[in-house]
């Protein structure tokens, strides 16, 4: 009862000391308000993407289950070495003895659906149990029956809300109507209910039964025992733990292990999400904390920041604080008062900025995934908060009322009673209290936001190399022609049959110069890599390579330095020819003549090189490749093969021509044509908004901490009024008094800025996969930005010592 009543008084003490400064209420309550809000928006995005369960009915009880395999070799490995194969997953759905049902899926499966205007559409291969394991009854027809997934059953399929909405105009009738993919007939069952879009990140916008994938994609076989293609996830049985699901699984792994030694199988579940798989949940985790630890660095120094003011505030309150002790108070009655106050802050600007983080973020992830490149897939994001979200933003906002308001707290709680019995309120700033945990804390918010700055900096560098590289071949007027001929069920002899024909077609377009075929548009980020091995010595070299026409380089203006390019004969045929860069020339042979030598390809033989072409940034933009071949586009490579057309007219008229001959050629063949120039903007785009986060998150920081530097020099000049009034009475002119205060001042500051500079140089390792041709010490970045800092602070702390230069000594005398 004491301690509610106490704790009472507390609030209501500290309310009335807010509101009667309501400037220092104010500032604060915004610097802790960015601080949090920050924190909260990105821990949003996280959680919708990682750690929010899957968005179904009893979502709690649906687990991921994956496994980790060693000692397997000859294994076909699709999207994820923790997937199943079609014969694991029948174990472990028919031995368990902890799920009440336990389902397979394929992520992420791209089909064309035929049409007036073939299209692609992204869709998931489900077991028949998909619907009913999750709990999701369709909103129109039904789902997959026992019947539907018998091999040799009819192909049905469940269409997404949102496509029946938008590509079927919300047909009431759609159940039983045959729509076509991949050149196959299949009859709509039913439709999903509305939000629900799969069990990925990835929006699915159908789903057919695994049994019906071998006729989406040829040459796929269910009996195949080594691919490893299914996702499973399992509603548990209810009072079943995690360690009982583990304990389970892991004896029916056993099982499975002793069919295949030496093989060994280990086996993890947690709670679904829509990024369930360890390496996807790795990266977005590892990305995910290096933004969290940017944002937690601004709240660092938005707590610093306030810590500061909080400082200054018992430094004025020392005599009120030495008489309540000398009267009897406690110091633990008054450290819990400080920081009482300090929570009320807190709770304050982590509501002010959690609702603004809340509004904003959906709005502005929105506008992220929209401006994405053009091939980058939609994602399913819901920002809103839930329970996690809220506890979050509780849990930091306390912890960080307890950060910034227990050092002044504590300072505050044990002052020099006869000093502060005595104080005038016009002494020395060293005497002052807490004048060495200020100075501290700006040369740790000088030192955060060192870091922070060259982060943005090198960043920034980066963003103007990608903006200005030369990728090393010609980009403008090329324009990409893409298309899936083996999905759609073209063999080798169609495929170059069709080539042919579109090459011949569309070289006689309007306006049209060249044509080339590749089997890797530059800078799609599709590669393809293999091993090369050198006759008599030990060792592998990894190359990777692309498939290409002659005409490829001179259309991209790549020029062929040494040697001849590919002939038309060594096409037709898949010579055992290749061209190789410079820089891998080098590489291999630095003081002879590549042309004429010989290297053994990964299963392919012996391969000669006939020629060296110039370093293209053909597969890593802004980085040479250096290990990379071009071999010629043979017999055995017409379904993986793409056009690349150099036209002199307009992008919109040759697009409208080719779409036309293409589907002249093949009226069902989905062709998706595009600039070359937008595989560059691909590239660019990630490293824009990296950059324009970065650079936001320094730009706050800096601020917060000039705010602070002005705010802890303003209040020394405030303390020594008096001091610089006897300085200058006794002849110490302007420009010492200046002098003096920005040598104390800017002391902390260069600490700060050198400790900063050291934090720099450690996190620049961390950025150095995006960091476009420039390297993480980039004397640039490391030089410039010490420099803005050190002036910006600089400014910060002349413009209140400027200030003290021009107080009349004789009223300086006199100051109280």
């Amino acid at each position: 009862m004491n301690f509610c009543s106490s704790f009472s008084n507390d609030v209501r003490y500290s309310s009335r000391a807010l509101r009667k400064n309501p400037a220092f209420t104010a500032v604060a309550v915004l610097a802790i308000a960015l601080g949090i809000g920050l924190n909260t928006g990105i821990f949003s995005v996280l959680n919708s993407i990682a750690l929010r369960p899957l968005p179904v009915s009893g979502s709690t009880k649906i687990v991921s289950v994956f496994q980790f395999v060693t000692a397997l070799g000859n294994r076909q490995v699709y999207q994820s070495e923790n997937y199943f194969t079609w014969q694991e997953y029948q174990s472990y759905r028919d031995s368990n003895h902890v799920f009440s049902g336990l389902l397979a899926y394929a992520p992420s499966i791209s089909v064309t659906l035929g049409g007036d205007q073939p299209q692609r559409l992204t869709g998931q291969f489900a077991s028949c149990n998909y619907f009913d394991v999750l709990n999701e009854p369709p909103v129109l027809g039904r789902v997959f029956a026992k019947s539907d997934c018998v091999a040799g059953a009819g192909t049905v399929v469940v269409l997404s809300h949102d496509v029946w909405r938008n590509k079927f105009g919300g047909d009431p009738a759609i159940a039983g109507r045959k729509i076509v993919l991949n050149r196959q007939a299949f009859t709509v069952i039913g439709v999903a209910p509305p939000g629900f879009q799969g069990t990925e990140v990835v929006p699915a916008s159908f789903w057919a039964p695994l049994t019906v994938r071998p006729l989406l994609n040829r040459g796929f076989s269910l009996a195949t025992g080594n691919t490893f293609w299914l996702a499973l996830l399992g509603r548990t049985k209810p009072n079943v733990s995690m360690n009982q699901i583990r304990a389970d699984l892991g004896v029916i792994a056993g099982r499975i292990d002793q069919q295949s030694p030496p093989r060994k199988t280990s086996v993890e579940v947690q709670t679904a999400t829509l990024l369930s798989m360890p390496e996807e949940r790795s990266f977005v985790t590892a990305v995910g904390a290096v933004l969290l630890a940017a944002v937690g660095m601004v709240l660092l120094i938005a707590c610093a920041n306030v810590a500061n003011l909080l400082l200054a505030r018992s430094a004025e309150r020392r005599k009120e604080i030495a008489i309540r002790l000398s009267v009897g108070a406690s110091r633990g009655r008054l450290i819990r008062q400080s920081l009482t106050e300090s929570l009320m802050i807190a709770l304050l600007g982590g509501a002010f900025g959690s609702l603004i983080a809340i509004w904003s973020f959906g709005a502005i992830v929105r506008s992220v995934i929209v401006h994405m490149p053009r091939n980058f897939p939609l994602l399913t994001v819901n920002i809103g908060p839930d329970l996690r979200v809220l506890g979050f933003s509780l849990a930091l906002t306390l912890l960080t009322g307890i950060v910034f308001g227990l050092a002044p707290a504590l300072q505050a709680s044990r002052p020099d009673m006869n000093s502060a019995l005595k104080d005038s309120g016009a002494g020395v700033m060293q005497a002052a209290s807490g004048g060495f945990l200020r100075h501290t804390l700006v040369g740790a918010q000088v030192a955060i936001c060192m870091v922070l700055l060259i982060s943005a900096g090198l960043l920034l560098r980066g963003l103007f190399v990608v903006q200005t590289v030369d990728p090393g071949f010609e980009m403008l007027h090329v324009t990409s022609v893409s298309f899936d001929l083996h999905g759609q069920g073209y063999d080798d002899q169609r495929a170059a049959s069709l080539e042919r024909e579109l090459l011949e077609r569309v070289s006689a377009l309007p306006g049209v110069d060249a044509v080339a075929q590749t089997a890797e548009i530059p800078l799609s980020n599709d590669h393809s890599g293999a091993s090369f091995s050198f006759h008599g010595q030990p060792g592998h070299y990894h190359v990777e390579y692309n498939l290409v026409s002659p005409e490829f380089f001179s259309l991209l203006r790549i020029p062929i330095v040494r040697g001849r390019n590919f002939t038309q004969g060594e096409t037709r045929t898949g010579a055992p020819v290749t061209i190789l860069t410079e820089s891998t020339a080098r590489r291999l042979w630095s003081n002879q003549d590549p042309v004429g030598k010989v290297i053994q390809w990964e299963g392919g033989g012996d391969v000669e090189v006939i020629g060296i072409v110039k370093d293209a940034q053909a597969a890593h933009l802004a980085r040479t490749d250096e290990t990379y071949a071009y071999l010629p586009a043979g017999p055995k490579e017409q379904t993986r093969l793409k056009l690349l057309v150099h036209s002199s007219r307009g992008f919109t008229s040759t697009a409208n021509a080719i779409r036309t001959t293409v589907h002249a050629a093949d009226p069902d063949l989905a062709v998706d044509v595009s600039r070359l120039e937008d595989n560059l903007e691909a590239w660019r785009v990630p490293s824009r908004i990296v950059t324009i986060l970065a650079g936001s998150l320094g730009a706050l920081g800096m601020l917060l901490a000039c705010i602070g530097v002005y705010g802890v020099v303003s209040y020394a000049v405030s303390r020594r009024v008096r001091e610089i009034g006897i300085r200058m009475t006794l002849g110490a002119d302007a420009r010492e008094v200046k002098s003096l205060i920005l040598r104390q001042a800017m002391r902390p500051v260069v600490i700060g800025a050198l400790i900063g500079i050291a934090g720099g140089a450690a996190v620049s390792q961390i950025l150095n996969s995006m960091l476009f041709g420039v390297s993480p010490h980039d004397p640039v970045a490391f030089v410039i930005v010490p420099i803005i800092l050190l002036s910006v602070a600089l400014v910060a702390s002349y413009i209140p010592a400027r200030r003290a230069t021009q107080v009349d000594p004789m009223v300086a005398l006199r100051y109280e």
